[in-house]
């Protein structure tokens, strides 16, 4: 219905007709031109930072990931590097095997797991190396990634004959690791494993692959890039979904009708030939390794017998004239040819569960280099020696002990005794000069030392100072991973801990804590390899050697051979008369009198040595004895120490006393049947057993 306008509004004349659009101007035409220039100018200033982005700043990414996608390549192992002990018996070497690998790209997580599983594989590793190839900053999808080391066979076969199942998968003839000295030697070797997420991201194992195997501890980690050699590959063309490239029909299947092949199979597109690692020498002596294992597996039963723990202990035997081992045992230990293949089955598994466990005592603790315990009377000697260093002593000059007290100069209330009236007869020692003191191991001489020289200086840390000069308080260097600097403490340590433990310094540090000092208790922690060093010093006139385990490395193809051996650590001066007097004291400890008499009385060997039994709170003891056999052509320092012991000269004592005389093909009757040219193997009950 036609609206008519209300006519009492509408008046004749009211609609104007619609004015005319005026003409462009010049300014106007010139205003839109300009804004379209603009539009352009931001369209392709866009684009080109667009390309440029491409182009330049991630083309890299680009090309790899276009590469990874449509190059496969397959890892051509390279051999490990034999490892040989000074004699050339060989300790690690590599067998033929199967390596599983996938490319993570290709593979869900479900069936990855899937995979593992039927391979026995570690599961909970397989993932994670997994997740950590696909993160899109530091991951490699493309790249292999090992399942299972040494696979078995018929896990393989399963999944050779299901490829449309787990796409991705790759099987490798490979070499694995081979120990063919078992539990020997453990802990300076180490183990290899496959590497880990984790370790992909540390400096020394960035940009490795993701199925690489590397070492997890001894010289097969402190020496991984001389002994891990360079794999070689293969390298296949395939398209994007991995298929051989060839001419294929519009539904994906070959034009020339041939079955569908793993690329693998055919012939690669190129080949890079693999580089075998360095052979590795090391100082170990292995003929000497299973007498000093023996020898401590003797000295804990020893010490179970008297009543003890005897829970663990080492052995250090140490050439003093360049610091070469030729002997490290540890107990508790373990077999490292359980994780080649990685832990897999239920016998491993239980075995790799108690190894864990609390009831285990730390098995894969290196107790020679990592150990820190209290130095006790065979860090006396030290204390002596710092005695005629300071001008506070002679070889004249004695102490008496007629059963008083001992008080530092100066202080009121203290009493200490040595160990005669506190563990032993109750007896005293009399008056005794330095050689004598050493002999008889009297506390009362040592706390004297350090009050004399406390009383000469104004220097708090002078003492601790002197202990450093041997090497107490920092690492030795020694080629082996997870050393313990121990601890030497001095009057800023003492004061942080009190701040750390109480949140203030509830009192000064003092003589008192020299006394402690003095007899090697009270702070101080020591580790057998330090002490090995130490003792060398004194055996060789001042040398502070640096210890190693490797000997020399060699080109397998060439032949070209370094050797390893390291320059001496420093030289520590002490008085001539000095060392004479602790000389003359350390043959009185194995003399007919000694402290050590018993264990030493019919041995052919001319030793000389001192023990030591530390407190450790409210556990047992720890037993030392350090020494040597004089007269020698090639000498040799040993240090034996027992956990959970009680007197040394019973437990540790005769270990060293082993050592020697299998070193030096000498029979006798030290307590046990000396070791000869078959030592026995470690008793397996000790090694892996808690102690009853």
């Amino acid at each position: 219905m036609l609206r008519i306008p209300n006519q009492q509004n509408f008046e004749p004349g009211s609609v104007k007709k619609r004015g005319a659009t005026p003409p462009m101007t010049k300014g106007n035409m010139q205003v839109r031109v300009v804004t379209l220039a603009i539009l352009v100018a931001v369209v392709f200033a866009l684009l080109g930072t667009r390309l440029w982005y491409l182009q330049v700043l991630t083309s890299e990414d680009f090309t790899k990931s276009a590469q990874a996608t449509h190059t496969r390549e397959v890892k051509i192992p390279a051999q490990r590097g034999v490892i040989q002990d000074r004699n050339g018996e060989v300790l690690a070497n590599n067998i033929p095997g199967l390596n599983v690998t996938v490319i993570p790209d290709e593979i869900s997580r479900d069936k990855l797991k899937k995979l593992a599983e039927i391979m026995r594989a570690d599961v909970k590793a397989v993932t994670e190396r997994y997740d950590a190839a696909l993160d899109p900053e530091t991951g490699n999808r493309y790249g292999s990634m090992l399942v299972k080391e040494n696979a078995e066979r018929d896990a393989v076969t399963y999944v050779m004959e299901r490829t449309h199942e787990f796409r991705g998968v790759t099987v490798t003839d490979d070499f694995v690791r081979n120990y063919p000295q078992g539990e020997f030697a453990s802990h300076v070797l180490g183990y290899t494993g496959a590497v880990t997420a984790e370790e992909l991201k540390q400096k020394d194992f960035k940009g490795l692959s993701n199925d690489s195997v590397i070492g997890k501890g001894g010289v097969e980690l402190a020496y991984e890039e001389e002994l891990s050699g360079e794999p070689g590959k293969k390298a296949y063309n395939v398209d994007a979904v991995g298929r051989v490239v060839t001419v294929r029909r519009a539904d994906g299947t070959r034009a020339d009708g041939a079955p569908e092949v793993s690329p693998e199979l055919g012939r690669p597109a190129s080949i890079t030939d693999p580089q075998a690692g360095k052979d590795l020498t090391l100082t170990i002596d292995l003929d000497l390794q299973r007498a000093a294992e023996a020898e401590l597996d003797a000295a804990m039963l020893r010490a179970q017998q008297e009543g003890y723990s005897g829970e663990g202990g080492a052995v250090v035997a140490m050439d003093p004239r360049n610091g070469e081992i030729l002997a490290m045992a540890n107990r508790p230990t373990f077999d490292p040819q359980l994780f080649v293949g990685g832990i897999s089955g239920t016998e491993e598994m239980e075995t790799f569960d108690y190894l864990n466990s609390e009831y285990a005592n730390s098995p894969f603790t290196n107790r020679a280099i990592a150990g820190a315990y209290p130095g006790a009377s065979t860090f006396k000697v030290f204390t002596g020696l710092a005695g005629f260093a300071y001008g506070v002593i002679d070889a004249n000059t004695t102490v008496t002990d007629d059963g008083s007290c001992f008080e530092p100069a100066g202080t009121t209330g203290s009493c200490w005794q040595s160990w005669r009236q506190t563990y032993g007869t109750g007896t005293v020692h009399g008056t005794q000069n330095y050689a004598q003191a050493i002999a008889d191991s009297n506390d009362k001489f040592f706390y004297q030392v350090a009050d004399w020289i406390w009383q000469k200086t104004e220097d708090e840390n002078l003492l601790p100072k002197f202990y450093e000069r041997f090497g107490f308080g920092s690492t030795t260097g020694v080629d082996l991973p997870g050393e313990s600097p121990g601890r030497i403490p001095d009057k800023q340590w003492f004061e942080s801990y009190q701040k750390e433990v109480n949140g203030y310094v509830d009192r000064l540090w003092g003589v008192a804590d020299w006394v402690n000092l003095s007899i090697g208790q009270g702070d101080i922690l020591v580790s057998p390899i330090q002490m090995a060093q130490s003792y060398a010093a004194v055996q060789n006139g001042g040398t502070l050697v640096t210890p190693h385990v490797a000997k020399s490395i060699s080109e397998r193809n060439s032949g070209e051979k370094k050797d390893m051996t390291p320059k001496p650590e420093g030289k520590v001066e002490f008085d001539a008369s000095a060392r004479n007097e602790l000389l003359q004291g350390l043959r009185l400890v194995t003399g007919p009198d000694g402290t050590a008499a018993p264990a030493f009385a019919d041995s052919k060997l001319s030793v000389v040595g001192k023990s030591g039994t530390g407190e450790q709170g409210n556990k047992d003891p720890v037993n030392w004895f350090a020494g040597w056999a004089e007269n020698q052509k090639d000498p040799l320092v040993v240090v034996v120490m027992v956990e959970g012991s009680g007197a040394s000269e019973v437990v540790a004592a005769p270990g060293v006393r082993g050592v020697l005389e299998a070193y030096y093909d000498v029979k006798g009757s030290s307590g046990q049947e000396a070791t000869d040219s078959s030592p026995v193997s470690a008793p397996a009950s000790l090694a892996n057993t808690p102690a009853q």
